[in-house]
């Protein structure tokens, strides 16, 4: 699942698992997967929205506590998955690293897939001045500032034919039997004419 996800991007989804773990949650949400990609004051996430700045209104706005720096005793052995809405955002953040065409998914798409649908994180980001078309261009200007770790060469490969190559083959294959059956429909009607007028 986490293939494509560079290791800030990784850590991100371990310090979101750890929110969660803490607050003694059954799942893990969008407000810690938000926190998650807080954590790390260097990750292109917080570089271009300034989360670090803003954690202290985010964890106000969402009622969430902040971690005490004292050591807690984790759970690390529970299994927590995602809720339904964290496993949009994932989704989400997939589709913004495409629309970058980049093979990683690092954490300002992790951002940008929590601003894409209506969710109360959205409604805290957007309170706090952080909108989807802003991050956009934020995270361009920060890719082309700092390029993104290297792609690997059969991953890479192998994804973009998938996703690119694929749809255009898959496309091509839907308008192919469209014309057929378009065609054999018409031959059919011919067909039923001819057999009707031609006695």
């Amino acid at each position: 699942m986490f293939k494509r996800y560079s290791e800030q991007a990784r850590r991100a989804i371990f310090f979101a698992r750890s929110e969660a773990t803490h607050q003694q949650a059954d799942f893990i949400s969008t407000s810690h997967i938000l926190f998650g990609i807080t954590w790390e004051e260097n990750s292109r996430a917080n570089t271009i929205a300034s989360l670090k700045d803003n954690a202290v209104q985010l964890r106000s706005l969402l009622g969430i506590p902040h971690r005490p720096c004292s050591s807690v005793p984790y759970h690390s052995t529970r299994n927590i998955g995602l809720d339904r809405n964290s496993k949009m955002t994932l989704a989400y953040a997939a589709e913004e690293a495409d629309k970058d065409k980049q093979f990683w998914i690092d954490t300002d798409h992790l951002l940008r897939g929590l601003l894409r649908f209506p969710n109360e994180t959205a409604s805290a980001l957007q309170s706090a001045g952080i909108d989807l078309a802003n991050a956009r261009i934020s995270s361009d200007s920060h890719r082309k500032t700092v390029p993104p770790q290297r792609s690997p060469y059969f991953p890479a490969i192998e994804y973009f034919f998938r996703s690119k190559i694929l749809r255009s083959i898959t496309s091509i294959a839907k308008t192919f039997v469209l014309s057929f059956l378009s065609v054999l429909i018409l031959i059919i009607i011919l067909e039923v004419l001819l057999s009707l007028f031609g006695k």
